[in-house]
């Protein structure tokens, strides 16, 4: 970071000899570290304690006592004296941004320093972190599921049909390993829940536990099932699945009242069409509730 320091030093020289005005610069959003994720990085330009619009802004960040060579990226303003944009780091540790800001021919050079710390979420909502922790346990329960299946088919279909069944599996099984459909599950999972609370719901001991128990009844019926919660580990299996049963107790809770709701518009419909409708109005309700949170995603592109 030497040649930064020496740049800061020669601009603060050049400004103090024009009698340049002085912006005062400090950081809105400090970079967060996770691999192959783009992190937001912003920070506020004032002066004499006011915003100051329609600025260049580039930030060039570098590592503290380490030689991981410079990044560059341009800053855009985000709000009234405000400039935002994002930046892949490669590691952890102590970073230094030196900030180019310019506007017109006035221009100003300022050095700032940051600990950037490793995110874990792969996404927020309502500052609630989703982790990969998160991730890997749905991928677990789906990964039963498939196994369950699969094994119920191999009791039931011989010859083409078996073929074609275990084909359908394997399919899922592939689907499965993408991280995004899980995260967007659990983000639903977690909007509808959180719906559930604000209309007062709430889920009791009890019902948690009379889930957890037909869950174990369930799984204790297919070998494949057992095997992969004992190599997931069975105690933080089961921890996990209490978790996500509470979720899904709510969620279910919202569902409930739509299905209320659809048979009270439709008193003379038959059940699979009360379903139908009301699996529509559901759809609709968890869109407005996702448009109402906020929502941030921390996910790596795949490919």
């Amino acid at each position: 970071m030497k040649k930064m320091a020496v740049a800061v030093l020669i601009i603060a020289l050049f400004l103090v000899g024009c009698h340049k005005q002085d912006w005062e610069v400090s950081i809105k959003t400090k970079p967060f570290y996770k691999e192959g994720v783009p992190a937001p990085f912003a920070v506020e330009v004032k002066a004499n304690g006011k915003p100051v619009s329609g600025l260049t802004v580039h930030a060039t960040f570098e590592m503290v006592n380490m030689d991981h060579g410079t990044i560059t990226t341009t800053l855009k303003e985000k709000s009234e004296g405000v400039y935002e944009g994002k930046v892949q780091l490669p590691m952890e540790g102590d970073w230094e941004a030196l900030l180019q800001i310019k506007n017109g021919k006035q221009a100003m050079e300022k050095l700032v320093k940051m600990k950037v710390k490793k995110e874990d979420a792969v996404a927020m909502i309502n500052g609630l972190a989703i982790t990969m922790k998160d991730v890997h346990f749905y991928q677990t329960l789906s990964q039963i599921g498939i196994a369950i299946g699969k094994e119920t088919d191999q009791a039931k279909y011989k010859g083409e049909e078996l073929k074609e069944r275990l084909n359908y599996w394997e399919r899922q099984n592939q689907h499965l390993q993408q991280i995004h459909p899980s995260v967007t599950h659990l983000i639903e999972l977690h909007s509808m829940a959180l719906l559930a609370k604000e209309k007062g719901y709430s889920v009791t001991k009890s019902e948690v536990a009379k889930e957890l128990t037909e869950r174990k009844r369930q799984y204790d019926r297919y070998k494949t099932a057992k095997e992969i919660i004992r190599q997931y580990g069975e105690k933080k299996f089961w921890k996990q699945q209490q978790q996500y049963a509470e979720l899904a107790l709510l969620a279910k809770k919202v569902w409930n009242d739509m299905v209320k709701q659809t048979e009270k518009e439709n008193p003379n419909v038959a059940k699979t069409e009360i379903y139908f409708l009301a699996q529509k109005k559901y759809d609709e309700l968890l869109i407005s509730q996702v448009n109402s949170l906020q929502i941030k995603l921390y996910l790596p592109s795949e490919s």
